[in-house]
């Protein structure tokens, strides 16, 4: 939009003396949103919405919104830009093919000396850089799949250039690849990993990725050039689960060899569980409990399976839904009528799990090892 002669503003209340207000939309906080687009629209403006969310539910924001965009939003944006007029209702916006062609974000606008991934990452200015858009995995409960289905990656000169940017105009010390699948392509990572030490910047960053897409060269690679923290998905240790949820599993053993070869070198990994998915027992998510402590990852995360708006595994299963409060699909509340499992008794199991990783002497051991690690480093 700025790059087409308009002036861009960022605010989260006071948007006073715009033409048109652009919303992202939220599901644990949509009705903040309505409530917001509402007020706007009441002061002469016009609004849209945009995101996951709007896009796969575009009829609860109807009525507090002159439109809403359904897919990416830079072609819907572009056409707004170049025409000056603004659309009415529903806008089918398509993906963008060659991801290269889009202008690096303007952070400049945005309250970037707060932008914090503490304590995984402690150098400031931190800053998010997204290397790609899509996956082409086919997990039948993940909302990202929603919005950006075909899976595309920036060239790595692109890339570097955007680091290059952050560093330069903003002194950036840390950032982290928000990408659901980071090593997607392995020829990709190394090659970035290279021109990344050949720039001569000492940077630190966090990734998100699959373990299976993980080997110990790569791992190595990646670290020397300053990545720090890896959050991966492990979900269950029931491997017949995870396949249940159209989810390709990764070998036990290979899991567990990356994640410990990952601590050696003193990457903290971040492990992320559900509970409660369409095939889980009380026994199964009592064994993946246990396998968490076995795993031993410096954070474990453990969230409550939910369907969301968009995915297959809504569409499957919404006849069985009983909560209709969109803010309550948070990942920490039981949202449909499991077959295997009361609501209480997935809630109960999420507590034990929080309480027996973390009060562990074994989890305490590791972090008075990690404090002590960066003691000596400082």
């Amino acid at each position: 939009m700025r790059n087409r002669g308009h002036e861009v503003v960022y605010s989260e209340n006071d948007v006073a003396g715009s033409d048109m207000v652009l919303i992202h939309s939220s599901l644990v906080d949509f009705k903040s949103d309505i409530e917001k687009a509402r007020r706007f629209r009441a002061m002469g403006m016009r609004v849209g919405f945009t995101g996951p969310f709007a896009g796969a539910v575009p009829s609860a924001f109807a009525d507090s919104a002159d439109f809403i965009i359904k897919g990416e939003p830079e072609e819907a944006l572009a056409g707004i830009a170049v025409s000056g007029t603004v659309p009415r209702g529903l806008v089918e916006s398509n993906a963008v093919l060659d991801l290269d062609t889009l202008p690096f974000p303007d952070w400049s606008i945005f309250p970037w000396k707060h932008f914090s991934y503490f304590p995984a990452l402690k150098e400031r200015p931190f800053f998010p850089v997204i290397a790609s858009r899509g996956c082409p995995f086919t997990c039948n409960y993940c909302p990202y799949l929603s919005a950006y289905r075909s899976w595309r990656q920036r060239s790595v000169e692109n890339v570097m250039n955007e680091i290059r940017h952050l560093a330069g105009r903003f002194g950036m010390k840390s950032f982290l690849f928000r990408d659901p699948v980071f090593t997607m392509k392995r020829e990709w990572v190394a090659e970035f990993c290279g021109k990344l030490l050949q720039s001569g910047l000492s940077l630190t960053w966090a990734c998100e990725t699959r373990t299976d897409r993980l080997d110990k060269e790569l791992v190595k690679t990646m670290f020397d050039a300053g990545l720090r923290v890896i959050n991966i998905g492990v979900e269950s240790a029931d491997i017949d689960i995870i396949k249940s949820a159209s989810r390709k599993p990764d070998a036990i053993t290979h899991q567990e060899e990356i994640i410990q070869w990952c601590d050696t070198l003193g990457i903290r990994v971040t492990a992320f569980y559900l509970f409660g998915m369409p095939d889980d027992t009380e026994e199964s998510i009592l064994k993946t409990m246990r396998y968490s402590q076995v795993l031993n990852t410096h954070v474990a995360q453990y969230f409550i399976f939910t369907p969301f708006p968009g995915t297959e595994f809504y569409d499957r299963i919404k006849g069985d839904i009983t909560e209709n409060d969109w803010e309550r699909f948070d990942c920490y509340t039981p949202v449909f009528r499991h077959k295997n499992l009361s609501a209480d008794a997935i809630l109960r199991l999420k507590e034990k799990a929080f309480i027996s990783y973390y009060y562990r002497p074994a989890w305490m051991l590791r972090l008075t090892r990690t404090v002590w690690r960066d003691l000596l480093k400082t």
